[in-house]
């Protein structure tokens, strides 16, 4: 668990990256959609009414965040007890499909994928779900909540992004909310519930990592042609060395960025655990034990190193 961004140690985390490919990809967080069909989403998805998403005031609830990453098959009893003593359970993606199945009822389903095949995210019904879908989503996801109630909109946008930006404005005469936080719908749902008002997070299944032959705990066919490779990742936690290798894709590195960088810049303002045996648990045990403001993602290629950040 890493509480409120707290450390102990001014010593650095690295990770290494060998593959020019991912460092590229680790470095500029490329989109699965092209800007004009996110846009042409954005048009859409805007025109159909759904109320936004708003800023609430805090609340003491416990939210059990669920991704379908490989870890969850293994955490799973940790997560059903949680939620039968009273945690509330949002789903992200296939998570909800993974939930219903063995019986948990998902009180809330983020997505935030603009690619049409994550309609059957949002399917079947779950009387008093509620459905937070973002305004980048396809029609087709919105198609298939069309006449639900509990369904609201959000915005994915920050406002270095000048063409969403624009549409948005226009649209809402400036009167609208949007949600940064990184390139996948994990750590953006970790900001959206947050300006919602929760503050306590348990993290399920959002793995950064294959485990195995696996890269979540459902099949998942958008993801049958990642690339795997393995990197290495070493710390120097008080005076001693600590290395472990994970098998990742170019998209995982990515999201374990993305986190590390929310730690840095927002930990102090919400509680963050995260289970399993993955690697963003790996990450978050380190920092447990090593100033977050010191950690560093050295980005080596095969021809030597790409340069260094540190966060």
């Amino acid at each position: 668990m890493l509480n409120r961004g707290d450390a102990l140690a001014d010593t650095p985390c690295v990770i290494d990256y060998a593959n020019a490919d991912v460092a590229h990809a680790m470095a500029n967080g490329e989109m699965n959609t092209e800007e004009p069909q996110i846009l042409a989403n954005i048009a859409s998805s805007i025109r159909r009414g759904w109320p936004q998403m708003r800023r609430d005031p805090n609340r003491p609830d416990r939210i059990c965040l669920v991704g379908s990453g490989p870890s969850l098959a293994d955490t799973w009893s940790e997560l059903r007890q949680l939620v039968w003593e009273g945690a509330t359970l949002v789903t992200l993606n296939g998570a909800y499909h993974y939930c219903l199945e063995r019986n948990l009822r998902p009180q809330t389903q983020i997505v935030m994928d603009a690619r049409p095949s994550n309609a059957r995210f949002v399917q079947p019904l779950v009387p008093k779900c509620n459905y937070l879908l973002a305004s980048q989503c396809a029609p087709e996801v919105w198609d298939a909540v069309d006449g639900r109630e509990n369904v609201w909109i959000w915005h994915p946008v920050v406002k270095t992004e000048a063409n969403a930006t624009e549409l948005l404005n226009r649209y809402y005469g400036g009167q609208w909310m949007g949600v940064g936080g990184g390139t996948t719908v994990a750590s953006r749902a970790i900001f959206l519930l947050r300006t919602a008002g929760y503050l306590r997070y348990d993290l399920f299944g959002i793995d950064c990592c294959w485990m195995g032959d696996e890269h979540h705990a459902l099949p998942q066919p958008e993801n049958a042609n990642d690339a795997k490779n393995k990197h290495r990742i070493r710390a120097s936690v008080r005076g001693s060395e600590e290395s472990r290798e994970f098998l990742v894709s170019p998209w995982m590195l990515k999201q374990a960025e993305d986190f590390l960088t929310m730690m840095q810049i927002n930990g102090k303002h919400f509680s963050l655990t995260v289970h399993g045996d993955g690697l963003l648990a790996y990450l978050m045990r380190l920092l447990a034990t090593a100033s977050v403001e010191d950690v560093q993602l050295t980005q080596e290629t095969a021809h030597g190193s790409a340069g260094v950040q540190t966060l």
